[in-house]
């Protein structure tokens, strides 16, 4: 088959939607299909990236988080002509934009739903019209967890086109991390007493970070690893020294590869406290597969999906620093019960792994192919 990627962004950027459409592409290209992305970057290039064909256009400008360009519509009319299966990572206003004006020429579609639309607001109106009528053009929408299904704006009322397709994590990456690069983690944070607690993500508002360190000031027993960066950077470190927390927690920067991998190895407990509009949350998984016990909030999202309450964690409300307090006190004076989250975590990794999901599309395809969905 011939498969078309519709996506914003793809590797070497970095974020759950363009690491998810990376594996897909990839797996896709692993069983002998011709596998082609299209993408906004930083230059207009065309690459080879592990046997997937990747196109980049640089956009005129941005709208919000939106990229522009004229070039992109035009490059999608050309490669949608030569596709079998189309599939949209969404949200990536042009690329829904790109369908809606060419359509598909005879090419069945599919689309990852990752995300509703969240700001800015006059944006947002206008883009949930462009994806409603996206949404009644595509043959299947893909939502990446049954909690979603439900807590979406959007693709609530297309229930009849939806399959859920969760999100993968290489698991064993994350479990056979070497003892050099966790020794360097070790020596960055030796100065955090057990147990540190760990955060993996973007410093943006709806990560609950505010949350997390409010909840850290009430557990002087604890101490916290933050790997990220992001627009709230300023804001958080103010928050650390207001609090006095500086000496309690580690900002370790963006890091990636084993070097990021290294740091589930050196914590204790991974908190996950963010608030909608998080959809999945795929450092959840990273977590799970390093036998973390993980603290999600109920946001009616992939976090509920995969974390399982009190087996691999626990689950709490958003924006309640005394319940996230309290969930990591009651993990880290119970030996036991974290040792047993432990070992759960692990195996609930395994429904999750990188294989399955490549695999889960790859049934969709086909049945796409045959007319049958």
């Amino acid at each position: 088959m011939r498969i078309l990627h519709i996506v914003k962004a793809y590797y070497p950027d970095v974020g759950g939607l363009e690491t998810s459409a990376r594996q897909i592409a990839e797996g896709g290209a692993e069983r002998g299909h011709e596998v082609t992305v299209l993408c906004f970057g930083d230059k207009n290039e065309s690459v080879t990236v592990n046997g997937v064909k990747v196109h980049r256009v640089k956009p005129i400008f941005n709208v919000g988080s939106a990229s522009v360009s004229l070039k992109y519509l035009n490059m999608y009319r050309k490669l949608s002509r030569e596709a079998n299966i189309i599939h949209f990572h969404v949200p990536n206003p042009f690329g829904e934009l790109a369908f809606c004006m060419f359509g598909s020429h005879g090419a069945k579609t599919l689309c990852t739903y990752h995300l509703d639309p969240v700001k800015p607001k006059l944006f947002v109106w206008i883009y949930t019209k462009l994806l409603r009528m996206f949404m009644r053009k595509v043959d299947v929408i893909c939502p990446t967890s049954p909690h979603y299904i439900v807590s979406s704006k959007i693709i609530c009322d297309f229930l009849e086109k939806c399959r859920t397709v969760p999100l993968g994590v290489d698991i064993a990456s994350f479990r056979n991390v070497s003892p050099e690069r966790i020794s360097e983690a070790e020596k960055q944070v030796s100065h955090l007493k057990r147990p540190r607690i760990l955060f993996c993500g973007r410093f943006a508002y709806f990560k609950g970070i505010p949350c997390l360190l409010d909840a850290l000031s009430t557990l002087p027993e604890c101490t916290l690893i933050m790997v990220g960066d992001g627009k709230t950077r300023a804001e958080t470190e103010e928050r650390i020294d207001k609090l006095g927390l500086r000496d309690r927690v580690y900002l370790a920067g963006l890091k990636t590869g084993e070097e990021y991998r290294a740091y589930f190895h050196v914590s204790d407990i991974f908190a996950f406290p963010s608030t909608w509009p998080e959809s999945f949350g795929i450092v959840g998984l990273e977590a799970l597969a390093s036998g973390l016990p993980i603290i999600t909030t109920e946001i009616w999202a992939g976090s509920s999906y995969f974390n399982e309450d009190e087996k691999t964690g626990i689950i709490i409300p958003p924006n309640d620093p005394e319940a996230l307090s309290e969930a990591i006190r009651r993990i880290v004076s119970n030996p036991e019960l974290s040792k047993k989250m432990s070992e759960n975590a692990r195996v609930r990794a395994e429904k999750f792994s990188i294989e399955k999901m490549p695999e889960r599309y790859e049934a969709i395809y086909k049945l796409l192919e045959k007319h049958m969905i």
